[in-house]
């Protein structure tokens, strides 16, 4: 979690090919945005990722994040401009899901 302005944090997360498919991500990234809105009173918390990476646009919204946009040809990497597809989740919004028990950390630990 990256804090980028007041009330404003970025989510980011890597995750080596070996341990992909296994729901680390999605509960490690269910927990950094509990920390983000409980602990450090964000109001809201975004990520993204490469348009060709859709796995991880399933985590983002897997954890309750909305797709907000893309944005064309935005970074470049190894010589080629990627686009990037961003992802957002307002304080009010995680409540909600929070309450009605529609969060990943919540139904990890309800299959335990």
């Amino acid at each position: 979690l990256t804090t980028k302005g007041e009330g404003i944090a970025e989510l980011g997360y890597w995750v080596g090919v070996p341990f992909w498919g296994r729901g680390y991500a999605s509960e490690a990234a269910a927990e950094v945005i509990r920390f983000g809105f409980e602990d450090c009173g964000m109001h809201r918390i975004y990520g993204c990722h490469y348009a060709r990476n859709p796995a991880s646009g399933r985590i983002l919204e897997k954890v309750g994040m909305t797709r907000e946009g893309t944005f064309r040809q935005h970074i470049l990497k190894w010589g080629e401009y990627l686009d990037v597809v961003y992802y957002g989740l307002l304080r009010e919004e995680w409540l909600q899901q929070s309450r009605a028990g529609r969060t990943v950390s919540t139904t990890a630990r309800q299959n335990e």
